[in-house]
């Protein structure tokens, strides 16, 4: 049998000066050749392995998605057993499974599984990542963790007997307490990992399901169907983490918590509702070092421009519109972040402070106490601020007090609910201001949404894109293919739109008519107001984004 060195360089993989120096490094160093080849960067770990495949005659496999993987194979052989030895049952044939290693040495794990199983084992060989994918994809997050604790006598009911005593000591009280921990653990990092902004975990009649959410869209978790019989222990763990009351089961609950992914530090909120059939929890996940600059945020050249002028002003009032999720507060601390200075007094009130921002001083509102945003808003006054930040102004008296704060001599950003930046005036009278208040104190509405952005690494053009606005017609289309980087889903990341909307002489005299918001867009369109579906149809000409995102996110405007 020709040996993997010699193999290598048969192959043109590397050339017999490297493979003297690769010996040389082994000789001293005591590692078999292959792992010294890639250490040295002659080989990759994909060439060793493919290497190996060829001199030991067994199949090599780049990816594993080509092989139809059946249920009956994965419910065969227990999870704790594919995590335990890193390998992948891919088909059964009689009394012989087919399965996926990474490490063609290890001849004692097809010795333990037939011991374990009772089956022959044949072999395939691919890349641990490969392997590591399949398993979470047909296995589930956390699968060997749970398999761990049901194998234990009575571990459902011990868990709900140990939760009070865990919340009280603060730390697992026992194995099975360490193992709801570790499986926590591993959903809140595989989360963290996927750059998901949300975790649902959710409990029905017949089955717990968790789902996250990852660029504004909700992806069903895989996980192993046994969790509900751990929900409980699951939330209880959850609670004791963020500090809430583990006992506590028919009301609200909200929490934080700060976790270590890779030595990151993480930051989580934690909310808890009760439903009929047990405790719901949605955790949002903030990173803690997140770079906050207007630059990087999606503004087009020209809008960015303006909204740097109107940052200049010593007063008035920048209002961000949008629906829940659409990056308002995100926006509002880059603005913050660039007008923050050592000779700049800058305070915010908001619910929950989302991000703490240094050298700025935020308040978080307890309306139970008493501590809303018009409370807040007049105590701080007292503290001679610069520059405010208004988390959401949502009812009379808090809009009131921020106009006449603006008009006193302070800039303030606060967020608005609105489809778009010409409802914002209305939406303010209809609170109940008066019109020549929003007319001499706003500086202008801001709506925004975000948009999936086309995965860098399967962009690929659209021949045939399908009936489309006159405004794309003989625009290159560009859509993601789907690939392990964007998870098949063509799209990694989000960028933002905006309809930037300067209050000006000529949309203030519109605003003290009591014009409609219908009347305020067709002005402000005639002065050149970018909408968000025109910045769409932008962000699609220069490649961004596709036009079934932007139709997903903004109303059709007919051009």
């Amino acid at each position: 049998m020709m040996k993997v060195g010699e193999l290598a360089v048969k192959k043109g993989l590397i050339t017999q000066q490297q493979l003297q120096l690769a010996l040389q490094e082994g000789r001293t160093s005591g590692e078999i050749i292959g792992k010294v080849l890639v250490k040295l960067g002659f080989l990759t770990s994909e060439q060793l392995l493919e290497t190996l495949a060829e001199q030991m005659g067994l199949p090599f496999y780049k990816t594993l998605k080509s092989f139809v993987i059946s249920p009956d194979v994965v419910r065969m052989v227990p999870a704790r057993f594919v995590w335990h030895y890193k390998f992948m049952p891919l088909s059964l044939s009689g009394r012989t499974i087919t399965i996926a290693v990474s490490d063609p040495l290890a001849v004692w794990m097809a010795e333990d599984l037939k011991l374990n199983l009772g089956f022959d084992v044949d072999r395939v060989l691919t890349t641990e990542k490969e392997i590591l994918d399949s398993i979470r994809q047909h296995y589930g997050v956390g699968s060997e963790t749970v398999e761990e604790i049901l194998a234990r006598p009575n571990a459902p009911v011990a868990e709900q007997v140990r939760e009070k005593a865990a919340a009280i000591e603060g730390h697992a009280s026992s194995e099975q307490d360490a193992s709801v921990i570790k499986l926590v653990n591993q959903i809140l990092t595989e989360a963290v990992l996927a750059r998901a902004t949300d975790i649902h975990i959710e409990i029905f009649r017949d089955r717990a399901v968790v789902r996250q959410r990852i660029d504004g869209i909700l992806y069903e978790m895989r996980m192993s169907d046994q969790i509900r019989q751990l929900y409980g222990a699951v939330v209880s763990r959850i609670k004791i983490l963020s500090s809430l009351n583990v006992v506590e089961k028919r009301l609200p609950q909200d929490g934080r918590a700060i976790i270590k992914v890779k030595n990151d530090p993480v930051d989580l909120r934690i909310s808890i509702v009760p439903s009929i059939y047990g405790e719901n929890v949605v955790i949002r996940i903030l990173p803690i070092n997140l770079l906050y600059s207007l630059d990087y945020l999606g503004f087009a050249p020209h809008d960015l421009a303006t909204l740097n002028d109107l940052m200049l002003k010593p007063h008035g009032i920048i209002f961000l519109t949008g629906p829940t999720g659409s990056g308002k507060t995100t926006t509002l601390y880059a603005c913050l972040s660039q007008l923050n200075k050592q000779q700049v007094k800058i305070i915010t009130i908001e619910d929950p402070v989302e991000y703490e921002l240094p050298g700025i001083m935020q308040i978080q509102v307890r309306p139970e106490i008493g501590l809303t945003f018009a409370s807040s808003l007049r105590s701080i006054l007292r503290h001679d601020p610069d520059v405010m930040m208004v988390g959401e102004v949502r009812d009379h008296e808090t809009a009131e007090l921020a106009i006449r704060t603006a008009l006193t001599g302070h800039l303030i950003f606060s967020t608005l609910h609105t489809n778009d930046a010409p409802s914002g005036a209305p939406r303010l009278m209809d609170i109940g201001l008066e019109p020549y208040l929003v007319a001499s104190s706003v500086n202008a509405f801001i709506a925004q949404r975000l948009v999936r952005v086309i995965c860098p690494d399967c962009k690929e053009e659209v021949r045939d894109p399908g009936p489309l606005p006159e405004s794309l017609a003989g625009v290159k289309i560009f859509r993601g293919r789907g690939c392990e980087k964007c998870q098949s889903v063509g799209y990694k990341g989000r960028t933002a739109i905006y309809e930037l909307l300067p209050v000006r002489d000529e949309i203030q005299e519109l605003i003290i008519r009591k014009a409609s918001a219908g009347q305020i867009r067709q002005k402000a369109q005639e002065m050149g107001l970018t909408t968000l579906h025109a910045a769409g149809i932008e962000k699609i000409r220069q490649g961004v984004t596709t036009w079934q995102e932007v139709m997903r996110v903004t109303e059709f405007d007919g051009h």
